[in-house]
């Protein structure tokens, strides 16, 4: 009795704790659509460079092309990187470029050693970039015609180094959406994205599908030379911005970007792989605390509680019974603009599932290490790239790029 006493405070102390982050990181992370309409005080903006790299992107490259092509922007390129697709990607994007001026297309034909696929068709195509702004987005993502240019506005006008947005993320189907759901909120619980705009702050983020940089802020960083075996490389980026002394900011993107996701669940289990222990920073026992963590936290209330109530212990009942309550807060949170509340339901069960995501992901990159766009990269090589920012030269010196070597290279 005692101890599913202590157990149960324990747990309603926790799932309070995440729910209110999560409520509050809801609420107080800024909206793209909203931060920075035009003013008539306001500068020119500047020439931007749009870099998107894709490999097997047949299905959704067009469209998302299409709707970069019509951004209402005044002054912008958009550069092509094909990274070795085995699909009709690359002629897309070449007869794309023949109607508009604007695109350009490059082909990547080998990975070199020491790349994951995507960075260095990245990096790439920032080489080839002219702009003083680049915006890195993906081969699936769509566009509102006015999303670039109020983020580069809010940029702009906020001394910003960096800025990411997180997109509406579209699926079908109760369970996926839930999944998404949970990992949406898993996230906003330990990311303090609310935080990420205060330079007094170590809270980094960064979202592949919309990131905006300063060129020379990128370039002084060492670029995605130094993320080059970073499955994460997007948020590994937003760490350097961060450590780096550099400004940094999260939006909420979901009224202006959009991304078509996974079309299963095994999908979103398999398509995460690569990225939840990477998320852990290759640690092992962080990602299984994590994954038991979460499976405690998405269980017991719903099995203990009317098994505590069916056996007459009416005051862990209570307690458990709160925790279960408290555990459907966030979620409601999140589902607020949401047609199918009832999603909620089933949050348990797909929290259940980022669980076993995770232990999945740390198991295949611990027995053959983690494929993305070419051979697999053993988790020796992984750990050995986790990312520190640029150190500066001493005075008289030019800024050195951003390093690569292991968080524990001091031996502790």
């Amino acid at each position: 009795m005692t101890l599913l006493v202590a157990l149960g405070v324990f747990t309603l102390v926790v799932w309070a704790g995440l729910a209110g982050t999560v409520i509050y990181s809801e609420l107080k992370v800024r909206r793209l659509d909203e931060v920075a309409p035009p003013r008539a005080d306001d500068a020119p903006l500047p020439r931007l460079s749009v870099i998107v790299a894709a490999r097997n992107e047949a299905r959704s490259v067009e469209e998302a092309l299409r709707s970069l092509l019509a951004i209402r922007y005044p002054d912008f390129e958009v550069i092509f990187v094909n990274d070795r697709s085995e699909d009709r990607t690359g002629e897309i994007a070449e007869n794309l470029a023949r109607e508009n001026g604007r695109l350009s297309v490059l082909h990547v034909e080998e990975l070199p050693d020491g790349w994951f696929g995507k960075n260095y068709a990245t990096q790439r195509g920032a080489d080839a970039a002219a702009g003083e702004l680049l915006l890195f987005t993906d081969g699936d993502i769509t566009f509102e015609p006015d999303a670039v240019a109020f983020g580069v506005r809010h940029l702009l006008r906020g001394g910003l180094d960096h800025l990411s947005a997180g997109p509406r993320v579209a699926v079908s189907g109760t369970l996926l959406r839930a999944c998404t759901m949970a990992l949406r909120l898993c996230i906003s619980a330990t990311k303090r994205l609310w935080k990420v705009r205060d330079p007094r702050s170590s809270a980094f983020m960064g979202v592949g599908g919309y990131t905006i940089m300063r060129a020379d802020s990128y370039r002084a960083l060492g670029g995605h030379r130094s993320v080059a075996l970073r499955p994460d490389e997007d948020l590994r980026m937003g760490q350097l911005v961060k450590e780096s002394g550099m400004q940094s900011e999260f939006l909420n993107g979901e009224a202006m970007i959009a991304c078509p996701w996974y079309d299963s669940v095994g999908g979103f289990v398999h398509g995460t792989e690569k990225n939840l222990f990477a998320a852990r920073n290759y640690r092992l026992a962080d990602s299984l605390v994590s994954a038991a963590g979460l499976s405690w936290l998405a269980t017991a209330p719903g099995v203990l509680a009317p098994l505590l109530w069916a056996t007459g212990e009416t005051v862990p009942a209570i307690i458990f019974t709160a925790c279960l309550l408290t555990s459907l807060l966030p979620a409601l949170t999140v589902l607020r603009d949401d047609a199918h509340p009832w999603l909620v339901l089933v949050f348990p069960l797909a929290v259940v599932i980022v669980a076993y995501a995770l232990l999945r992901s740390t198991a295949i990159a611990m027995m053959r290490g983690v494929a993305w766009g070419g051979p697999p990269i053993p988790l020796s090589d992984l750990r050995a790239a986790r990312v520190r920012p640029a150190r500066d030269g001493g005075e008289g010196n030019d800024p050195q790029p951003a390093r690569i070597f292991d968080d524990d290279a001091t031996g502790t």
